[in-house]
């Protein structure tokens, strides 16, 4: 549908005139052309306009797309969605990107077929190096920033994980920062979460313990928010982290986590935490 089409049928639903829709903002003769598609808004109008409707833009498009995600939308959303690095989800992704822009260029999808190509060779080979190499460019153009936005940091967290410790911690902090900006925008939990999950791994690895029982602790605090996939790797990361600490009670966050996850038969994730838990506790009692 176009998106006089959309915006019209948004109008009669919700009972509004086009006098009323249009008031303070364009003429009602400009907004009739608008609907007949005759006329373009600008980006501030369109805004003014969902906002009226009562209606976010991403939905306006949604709708517009026959109530589907664009086909750029739809590969990055396929990308972001992996939970771990599945090189057969991964080439099909990239062939995908590939597709797209031999219609033309764009710069998100160029970046995501780097990044599909870094992370095979890191599930083929586990040469960081060669990978490094590969996402240069989205790391030259995502270090100049001084500030970075939602989909920065989503590319972020996809490849902290191929650079020094040092780096990836260094730079995890500075996301959790940034977000803070973003309190009030509804996925800013789940970034928290994401980042929050990671940061703890890395600060074990790196034997900072009690920091990561923090990171971990804090979380936890708004666990009714999170779901289920995060609650269950923050219960395993706080077991593994006092259990590292000589602390006592982790069996009982081993438990919670286990209930979690057999509840929604997440026995993949279950098997990866559990083998977490075995290397981190052998690892630390070498130590």
């Amino acid at each position: 549908m176009e998106l006089g089409q959309v915006l019209k049928e948004i109008r009669l639903n919700r009972g509004h005139s086009q006098l009323n829709v249009a008031h303070k903002i364009i003429s009602q003769g400009v907004y009739s052309k608008v609907e007949a598609g005759t006329r373009d808004l600008d980006a501030v109008g369109f805004l003014k306009i969902a906002n009226r409707l009562n209606v976010t833009p991403d939905e306006i498009e949604f709708i517009s797309n026959g109530y589907n995600y664009n086909e750029k939308q739809q590969i990055l959303n396929e990308f972001f969605q992996l939970n771990y690095n599945d090189p057969e989800r991964l080439k099909k992704i990239k062939t995908k990107a590939m597709d797209y822009l031999k219609q033309g260029d764009d710069l998100e999808l160029r970046e995501i077929h780097l990044l599909c190509d870094a992370l095979l060779v890191v599930s083929d080979s586990e040469d960081f190096d060669r990978a490094r190499e590969l996402i240069e460019p989205i790391w030259r153009r995502l270090k100049k920033y001084d500030q970075w936005y939602l989909y920065d940091i989503r590319l972020i967290n996809t490849i902290l994980f191929m650079y020094p410790l040092d780096t990836t911690i260094a730079f995890s902090q500075r996301v959790l920062e940034r977000l803070k900006d973003y309190e009030k925008h509804e996925k800013v939990d789940q970034l928290k979460d994401i980042y929050n999950i990671n940061l703890s791994l890395l600060l074990i690895k790196a034997e900072r313990y009690e920091e990561a029982l923090e990171v971990v602790e804090e979380r936890l605090e708004n666990r009714k928010r999170m779901n289920y996939t995060m609650l269950a790797l923050h219960l395993g990361r706080r077991a593994l982290c006092k259990k590292l600490l000589h602390i006592p009670g982790y069996e009982e966050d081993q438990v919670l986590m286990r209930y979690v996850l057999e509840a929604y038969e997440a026995h993949d994730l279950l098997k990866r935490l559990e083998e977490e838990f075995e290397q981190y506790t052998i690892e630390g009692t070498q130590v």
